[in-house]
């Protein structure tokens, strides 16, 4: 499931850093407290809100809106104040630093719901007749700044549409012409979000939380599955952290193609509803990001700990337990992710923030987590989950930072964690580490063998503990070496011939892979940052949408081509086009054709393949116009394959 609303946060966060506070400030008096009455009509979508506001311990009343919203009237401790004019930024003076109650009338009509076929949604507001959505940062309810805020939101919206927020939800009213609501949070929160929809709603109690599903009548029928498997993992995660901190879980359908957690609730396209693997896997990563995220907020400038820890604890765990060979596959697939990000693009983990294209996921997603994963095999399982569960206890409800996770494991373990958090944050890349020396010969004092072995990293160094395995005629040999410098030397002493030697078989340690440890992979050429697209397709409709595929596919703008030969010398190569023109193309440029494991497959295929000077080349031939436009929604999400056959959209 895709993360996004954090790229939404740091935006507004960028937007109204004039508004901030700090947090030390934020400490030290009760948080803003927000009680709104909010009505929507749906079909002119027009938006009117009475927020009444309690602050304490500040100068001056400052706020952001978005520019569709405009402020009606505003009362300060019951006396009518003058609208400030209209600008980015509304501010107002206080008469003293003590506690004060303003109340805002506001108005607007809500944009359009987007089209929605982008990678994310960078529209953070939008309503329609399939409903819609009113984000927490979208400026609908007053944006102060505050990290933090506590609120009480009462919403009416017509029948048959129903609404749902953030918060817990307090009471309902189902009329037959209106349906209200009313959420609150008395907790440090976000600001509320808010959704809108024509939702049959379908419940559960699990001990005492109420888990919804709020779907358009032809979804109805997946909720029974949603709200078992939501219970499921709520109690899986209480039992490895903590008590789920919200009283309610809500799984709501979306008129658009997204997949975002928020507080107590998460949003799925209703499109990709239905996939085994969201509920699987993807319902697992959102629930659990009730601790990690919400129930404990990032520190955001300084980077993003929460999205990896979801995912090693979520959806890698829950890999693991299918077999360890399904865990080791999904750390070989980031591993073989990072290979294909280039150096100019690589950055800290302190620098990731949220999910704004594939490169971030490699660094944000896939490294943090694999740090985690060295994190828990560095200290034991035992320590790791108890750090887990003393950072929960600690920081529950607060915004916290890499600094506080590494407070939380220190204290668990009674040990000094500096070196190992320092290298894996601060430092962008990955070790590279090889065998540089091996031998064995006959012990002269028993019997067995004594076999060397020396294992070497390029500069600059990093302190590393090496699985290393050794195979012999009687049995697998399990050793660790440490390496702390350029190379270390062990001896081992076996009781049997060695047959084989593995340095890191199970892909534990995040590093650099070798030559010949994995096949090339889509995302060589869609993460590259100096991409050429040729476009073969003379047909004028067919080269439309494949310019649509090359945009979707790659993290970096199109470049189209058409000095041919000079791209194929000197860059990574994207090529799209009817599959004889490709054919054609391949053969006049001297490279190698459709693999035969592919001809006359489906109805496109899709391969990698080395060009010319070894850079990376991707191909997609397809029969048709309309085979072409079936790869624009699925292509991209196959990154980490080497080839596909897809018949329509199939793969």
């Amino acid at each position: 499931m895709i993360r996004v609303m954090a790229a939404l946060r740091i935006a507004a966060a960028l937007l109204v850093s004039g508004l901030s506070f700090s947090l030390q400030a934020a400490e030290t008096a009760p948080p803003i407290h927000h009680a709104a009455d909010v009505r929507l009509d749906v079909e002119s979508r027009r938006l009117t809100v009475v927020d009444v506001i309690t602050l304490h311990g500040r100068k001056e009343f400052r706020f952001h809106l978005a520019p569709w919203m405009a402020v009606e009237s505003m009362v300060l401790d019951g006396q009518a104040v003058p609208v400030p004019a209209k600008a980015k930024f509304w501010r107002t003076s206080l008469p003293d630093e003590e506690s004060h109650r303003i109340e805002l009338r506001l108005q607007g009509t809500v944009p359009p719901l987007p089209p929605g076929r982008g990678r994310g949604v960078e529209q953070p507001a939008g309503l329609g007749p399939a409903g819609g959505y009113l984000f927490e940062h979208a400026g609908w309810i007053p944006v102060t700044g505050d990290e933090r805020v506590s609120y009480h939101l009462r919403v009416e919206v017509p029948a048959p549409f129903r609404a749902v927020a953030t918060g817990r939800l307090e009471d309902e009213e189902i009329g037959r012409n209106v349906y209200r609501a009313t959420f609150a949070a008395g907790y440090p929160a976000d600001l509320p979000a808010l959704f809108i929809g024509p939702y049959e709603v379908r419940e559960r109690q699990q001990e005492n939380i109420r888990i919804r599903t709020y779907f358009e009548p032809g979804l109805a029928d997946l909720a029974a599955d949603y709200l078992r498997d939501a219970a499921r993992y709520i109690v899986r995660y209480q039992s490895r952290i903590g008590p789920y901190p919200y009283s309610d879980f809500h799984v709501i359908s979306a008129p658009i193609p997204v997949g975002l957690g928020f507080p107590n609730l998460t949003y799925i396209g209703r499109r990709i509803l239905p996939l085994p693997f969201i509920r699987a896997r993807s319902l697992a990563h959102e629930v659990l990001h009730n601790w990690w995220g919400n129930g404990i907020a990032v520190d955001y400038r300084k980077g993003n700990w929460a999205e990896g820890l979801t995912t090693y604890m979520a959806d890698h765990a829950l890999a693991a337990e299918q077999g360890a060979e399904r865990g080791r596959e999904m750390r070989l697939a980031w591993l073989r992710d990072y290979a294909a990000l280039p150096a100019d693009r690589d950055v800290p983990v302190t620098r990731f923030t949220s999910r704004h294209d594939e490169a971030a996921r490699v660094i944000g997603y896939n490294k943090v987590a694999f740090i985690f994963h060295m994190l828990k095999r560095e200290l034991g399982e035992v320590t790791f989950a108890a750090a887990l569960r003393l950072f929960w206890q600690r920081q529950r409800f607060r915004i916290a930072g890499w600094s506080d996770v590494r407070r939380a494991f220190e204290a668990a373990s009674g040990r000094e964690l500096g070196w190992f958090f320092g290298q894996w944050l601060v430092r962008k890349g990955a070790p590279r580490v090889q065998l540089a020396h091996v031998g064995f010969e006959p012990r002269t004092d028993s019997d067995g063998y004594r076999l060397q072995l020396t294992v070497r990293q390029v500069q600059p160094a990093y302190r590393l503990t090496i699985p290393v395995v050794i195979e012999t005629s009687a049995a697998r040999w399990r050793y660790r070496i440490v390496l702390d410098g350029a190379e270390a030397t062990a001896t081992l002493d076996i009781d049997a011939k060695p047959l084989a030697l593995h340095l890191d078989p199970e892909h534990d340690l995040f590093r650099r892979l070798l030559p010949g440890e994995a096949p090339p992979i889509l995302r060589d050429v869609t993460l590259a940052s100096n991409v050429a697209t040729v476009v073969t397709a003379k047909d004028q409709a067919m080269r439309r949408v494949a310019q649509q595929l090359a945009e979707r596919l790659l993290d970096t703008p199109v470049r189209l081509d058409l000095a041919v030969p000079n791209a194929l010398k000197a860059t990574p190569l994207l090529i799209i086009g009817a599959t004889p023109e490709i054919e054609k193309f391949l053969a006049e440029h001297g490279l190698a054709g459709i693999p035969d494991n592919l001809v006359g497959r489906g109805t496109s295929r899709v391969w990698t393949a080395h060009g010319r000077n070894d850079h990376p080349l991707l191909a997609v031939a397809a029969d048709n116009i309309q085979a072409l436009q079936a790869l624009l929604r699925p292509l991209p999400h196959y990154g980490s394959r080497s080839y596909l056959v897809f018949d329509g959209r199939r793969a």
